[in-house]
């Protein structure tokens, strides 16, 4: 395939799941707060934002599949909630970034790339990924 096939509402799976890693970051603040009843626990402007935030990246991804992106490219892109997750930890929790953290992201990053190299055709040698796992098995 060459890169001119690979469509650009991508960016909007991206940004799906850049907007439901603020939404988990909203949650989780409302999770950690004490409140006075079991109502005001769950009906608060945080969780209510939150769950809108979850709403609203659905919908994109929803869009974005509508417009045409191919299936496989929602967990490739997906996948970048990792990233946020670790930053945005670190930026509202003072969660710490560990070695790990760093390594695995690192991992995510180059999944990311080799899986759209593949698809550009920038890389022959990795035409395999583009066979059906049983006919590559198989020898088919």
């Amino acid at each position: 395939m060459l890169g001119s096939d690979i469509s650009p509402w991508i960016l909007l799976i991206a940004a799906s799941a850049t907007v439901a890693s603020f939404a988990q970051v909203l949650l989780k603040k409302a999770a950690q707060e004490p409140h006075e009843n079991f109502i005001k626990e769950y009906l608060n402007f945080k969780v209510i934002a939150g769950y809108g935030l979850m709403f609203v990246g659905m919908g994109l991804s929803m869009f974005a599949y509508r417009m045409g992106v191919d299936y496989k490219n929602g967990p490739v892109m997906e996948s970048i909630a990792n990233i946020w997750v670790v930053i945005l930890s670190y930026i509202f929790f003072r969660e710490g970034i560990t070695k790990n953290k760093v390594l695995g992201n690192a991992l995510i990053i180059l999944g990311i790339v080799v899986f759209y190299m593949n698809w550009a055709g920038i890389f022959p040698q990795l035409e395999f990924m583009n066979t059906d796992l049983v006919a590559l098995l198989t020898g088919k």
